[in-house]
């Protein structure tokens, strides 16, 4: 088992104890200044949104007590960092999963501060954040508030994703798709499930190609499947 692999099983028994229930919340108004922008195209061009405010899907990692704060206004002291995940990122990309975008800070004592400290691991919010600053290439974000969305890519997603891309590079491809059918069962948000549906399609067509190359018929090879071996 791969050391990501093994992390993300380890992540999955701990958070599977401290799950608990999404929380309703007053749906997030729109302010009509606000530019709705996702977190990374937000990156990507973080001087274009200097002292504006924005709105952004994000996937929650953990909160942050101890950051260095350079000459910015986030003291540790007044501020709590949130380290989260754009929505629109895929955390089964190991790349991704380990980068976190850290510079998003939460005031202490705001009135979304206990959201925040109740959140869990992967959990989805609607975000609204002010840039405040643009430093070492990126935007230093105010968060200002939050509202739960509903779905999200948790760790049993994660583990069946990275289990059935590993089964698929070794052409294991029937259990390669049972795995990847256990991360559709998850309450995925819309882009995510277009994604897997998209690497189940692509699979089936490398089984149906490598079964073409072996001569194998699928459906003579799925008949043989279940018959026992005669004896020699």
């Amino acid at each position: 088992m791969s050391t990501f692999l093994a992390l993300l099983c380890a992540l999955a028994a701990q958070r599977a104890l401290e799950a608990r229930p999404v929380e309703a919340t007053a749906p997030l108004v729109r302010p009509p200044e606000a530019h709705l922008v996702p977190l990374g195209e937000l990156r990507a061009n973080p001087g274009a949104f200097l002292g504006e405010d924005v709105l952004f899907a994000l996937q929650f990692h953990q909160l942050d007590a101890d950051w260095d704060p350079y000459l910015s206004r986030f003291d540790p002291a007044r501020w709590v960092g949130v380290e989260v995940w754009a929505d629109e990122s895929f955390t089964w990309e190991r790349a991704v999963f380990e980068h976190p975008f850290t510079h998003l800070y939460l005031r202490k004592g705001g009135g979304f501060e206990p959201l925040a400290r109740r959140a869990h691991p992967y959990q989805r919010f609607l975000a609204h954040a002010r840039v405040r600053e643009v430093f070492l290439g990126e935007p230093w974000l105010e968060l200002l508030e939050l509202e739960p969305l509903e779905g999200e890519v948790g760790e049993g997603t994660l583990v069946c994703m990275t289990r059935a891309r590993a089964l698929l590079a070794d052409g294991q491809y029937e259990l390669a798709l049972d795995q990847y059918q256990r991360a559709k069962s998850a309450p995925l948000p819309p882009h995510a499930l277009a994604m897997l549906l998209r690497e189940i399609h692509e699979t089936e067509q490398a089984q149906a190609e490598a079964k073409r190359k072996s001569g194998e018929k699928p459906d003579k090879l799925e008949k043989t499947k279940g018959e026992p071996k005669k004896a020699q």
